[in-house]
């Protein structure tokens, strides 16, 4: 599994101009089925796709993305092995973070 940061180099106006051809460009991640989620940064400076597939499918996507072929957005792949994952009977997230509430949805190896 990969993560992919986008940082955009352009004011946002150029970035919402190229935004339809980003998510539909025919050998970019979303069309070949290899993003798994995606969205802008909070300010929105770029933006992040976890992405799932072989490295070197996933670097010709990124490769061939309209952000990164017209200069708009540097894009940097990173690896991640997911260790966890919420489950089913998980606390609803109800104060609108990013991390479950302190001694819930932690690993099994280091529930106390």
């Amino acid at each position: 599994m990969y993560v992919i940061v986008f940082r955009y180099r352009v004011p946002l106006e150029r970035i919402d101009a190229l935004k339809e051809a980003h998510y539909t460009h025919p050998e970019g991640v979303f069309a070949r089925g290899l993003a798994r989620l995606a969205g802008p940064l909070e300010p929105r400076t770029g933006g992040l796709v976890l992405a799932d597939g072989p490295r070197s499918a996933i670097e010709a996507a990124v490769a061939s993305d309209p952000f990164v072929t017209s200069g708009s957005a540097t894009a940097e792949i990173l690896a991640f092995r997911p260790v966890w994952t919420r489950t089913e009977d998980a606390a609803p997230d109800t104060d609108g973070g990013a991390w479950p509430a302190e001694g819930t949805n932690r690993p099994a190896a280091s529930r106390g």
